[in-house]
């Protein structure tokens, strides 16, 4: 089965690993990396936006102090600084957003499936991941379970979203890039909204937001890692290959299939 020193060990900060399962939490954390830096596209262009209103009022401030002082200065700007800054705002994304969420929900349901599964066959982990009853059983026990960290800050909202919603919601926006009937989508900055109208209707209508499947995610992924690192230390005393045969499956399974993003300095050409 490999390295004989395979091993997961997470003490709840930090994650000590054997190297032949390096890959999996470098892949794990290149997602990530690249989705932090998306849903902060726009947060980012509004700082920049910001600092470059704040620039222009200091043009005007100097360009002001010249003329005060009688210094002549001509300059001519191709286009008007404060059309420059306009372009900065940015329109929020918000079912982009969801989908590239759902996207990287469906990593972890595809390796959780490898592992449980003790298979990296390509075939076989699509077949089951099209199933609605896998994909809602990995929902109820990851993503909308009591121990996710998020359902643990919104104990009332976790009630009310179901593994049905959210199968159905990401299935309207990854096929037509629309929204169904049940959990609504809004972005985070509606929160107090998007509350007082949950509550004024019953909960008849429901909002998720990126940020809110965001924070599932991270707790269903902690979940995953708590779960491995559990089955590694029980195997261990037992002196079982288990839990090696389960996360060697997860590790072929990126080896085989996962996506390499292939960087600039890589190519030389």
């Amino acid at each position: 089965m490999g390295n004989e020193s395979t091993h997961f060990i997470f003490d709840g900060e930090k994650i000590v690993i054997s190297p032949d399962l390096y890959p999996i939490v470098a892949f794990l954390q290149e997602i990530e990396k690249e989705i932090d830096s998306f849903l902060g596209f726009d947060k980012r262009l509004e700082s920049i936006r910001k600092q470059y209103s704040e620039t222009i009022d200091l043009i005007q401030v100097l360009a002001n102090k010249l003329k005060e002082n009688s210094i002549d200065f001509n300059f001519t700007f191709s286009e008007h600084p404060a059309s420059i800054a306009d372009k900065f705002k940015m329109y929020h994304p918000v079912r982009s957003k969801m989908i590239i969420l759902f996207a990287n929900l469906e990593v972890l349901l595809c390796l959780n499936i490898a592992y449980e599964n003790k298979t990296s066959e390509e075939k076989s982990i699509i077949n089951k991941a099209m199933k609605p009853e896998v994909v809602k059983s990995f929902y109820d026990n990851f993503c909308l379970s009591k121990e996710n960290d998020w359902g643990q800050k919104n104990p009332e909202r976790l009630e009310r979203i179901t593994a049905d919603d959210l199968r159905k919601l990401r299935n309207s926006l990854t096929h037509f890039f629309s929204v169904a009937r049940g959990v609504q989508i809004a972005d985070a900055f509606l929160d107090d909204k998007s509350r007082k109208l949950e509550h004024a209707t019953n909960y008849q209508v429901k909002f998720i937001s990126p940020a809110d499947l965001y924070g599932m995610i991270k707790g269903s992924g902690e979940l995953m890692i708590k779960r491995w690192s559990q089955d590694c230390k029980e195997c261990l005393a037992k002196n079982s290959n288990e839990f090696k045969e389960k996360i060697l499956s997860v590790k072929a399974l990126i080896d085989n299939s996962g996506v390499i993003c292939v960087k600039n300095e890589q190519i030389n050409i």
